[in-house]
């Protein structure tokens, strides 16, 4: 597979809460808690890691907005609600990267909830943002390290673990993800987490390989009881 050549970068975090935007678009939220369902994405630039097999694209381009700019952009793509029992639930938006907690989220996570929008992070996990509405939004962890920011970790709402044959630990977790190599195996949830735990299986672009890490991913979780996560919007070719 291709290996991700997208250089680390240092947190950018704006006094006034201004943004790195990658891109936005509508789509369906394929992966973890949500998966299924309309989703707003947000897409930051950039991030403080490089995984070797990364395969999105968060660098490529990039515009500085406010945080009400980026807000008024999400409003316009807000998607129809027409009468009926799902009409009661909110409208999602999918902050990713990159890694979001490279900026200063707050200001613009605050302006959505206040709008009536879910709010889900996707991160790494590596970097805690001190005055963020963690409690109001919905965090999703992806460890691609061995060690998860102590904060952050308190924090999360689930755990997504990325696997592939041949490097799973005992406990059906990752030795490691996306080409990262490291002394001990991928940040398991804290002690006495209650958070979710979903495996999903590398995307390796490859069909014996993709059969070999699914396989791997559903033993994982027929023997210790996390959620399979299939990447949904693959199978039905959206971004």
């Amino acid at each position: 597979m291709n290996q991700n050549t997208q250089e680390k970068e240092k947190a950018f975090l704006h006094p006034q809460g201004a943004l790195q935007l990658h891109s936005i678009f509508p789509t369906i939220q394929g992966e973890g808690p949500f998966a299924g369902c309309p989703a707003i994405f947000v897409r930051l630039a950039g991030c403080n890691l490089q995984c070797p097999f990364c395969d999105t694209d968060y660098t490529s381009k990039r515009q500085t907005l406010t945080a009400m700019e980026l807000t008024a952009r999400v409003q316009d793509l807000r998607p129809i609600r027409r009468a009926g029992p799902w009409s009661a639930r909110k409208p999602l938006v999918v902050i990713t990267g990159g890694e979001p907690f490279r900026q200063n989220l707050t200001g613009f996570a605050t302006l959505l909830i206040g709008l009536g929008y879910q709010v889900q992070i996707e991160t790494n996990g590596t970097l805690f943002l001190e005055g963020f509405p963690y409690g109001q939004t919905t965090i999703v962890c992806s460890p691609k390290t061995g060690r998860i920011n102590p904060d952050m970790a308190k924090r999360v709402n689930a755990f997504k673990y990325v696997v592939e044959a041949g490097q799973i630990d005992t406990d059906g977790l990752p030795l490691s993800t996306l080409g990262n190599v490291q002394q001990f195996s991928v940040a398991k949830p804290p002690v006495g987490s209650f958070a979710e735990i979903y495996v999903q299986p590398l995307d390796e672009q490859d069909e014996t390989r993709n059969r070999l890490n699914t396989q791997a991913a559903l033993e994982s979780c027929l023997k210790f009881g996390y959620r399979l996560c299939i990447q949904t919007h693959k199978l039905v070719n959206v971004p």
